[in-house]
């Protein structure tokens, strides 16, 4: 079921270019998209300690993934089947995917600290899952893992991220942390 659900997907790709450029777009620059983000929070005081709780979740959550793909090693769909490849890509493992995993940590992190700012990027971190099928780079388990991934990773840093957090010197956390929804 995981293979026809990314041929349902990715059989649209290079048949309709204004679908190609919004996903080749998703998944070229979503990343960076995530992590300018957090850059300008880092920069404004009031949302330095969301950008803090962003970069630490996401790279607890690539950090995972390194992890889970020494454990185990699955093939991209590139290799294994004839796709629609829209984009290059190294053939290392495919299983999770470290794009939607990173969107998502990004995003769930960012969503404890602004309900407003955390939906759209939820939203857009599933489309850039969804933009990893459809050029070839994924199959729809190898996204649903990094959603997981990403997710739990968020909920870690959440529960128990101000207990690390306050003992580091250059980190203050309030006791109304949480930014305000404008």
């Amino acid at each position: 079921m995981d293979y026809q659900l990314f041929q349902w997907i990715n059989h649209y790709a290079g048949h309709h270019p204004w679908w190609d450029h919004i996903f080749e777009g998703l998944t070229t620059f979503g990343p960076y998209l995530y992590m300018a983000i957090l850059v300008i929070f880092a920069l404004r005081s009031s949302t330095r300690l969301a950008a803090i709780y962003g970069f630490v979740t996401a790279s607890l959550a690539i950090g995972m993934n390194f992890l889970i793909s020494l454990v185990y090693y699955r093939p991209r769909p590139f290799i294994s089947h004839h796709v629609h490849l829209l984009l290059p890509h190294p053939a290392d493992s495919s299983f999770p995917s470290d794009h939607t995993t990173g969107a998502v940590a990004i995003a769930v992190a960012l969503w404890n600290h602004n309900r407003k700012l955390g939906i759209p990027l939820f939203i857009l971190a599933l489309l850039i899952g969804l933009s990893r099928i459809y050029v070839g780079h994924h199959y729809p388990t190898d996204v649903l893992a990094g959603i997981l991934v990403g997710t739990l990773s968020a909920l870690l840093v959440m529960k128990h991220g101000e207990k690390i957090l306050t003992k580091l010197p250059y980190v203050q956390v309030r006791k109304d942390r949480k930014m305000e929804d404008s």
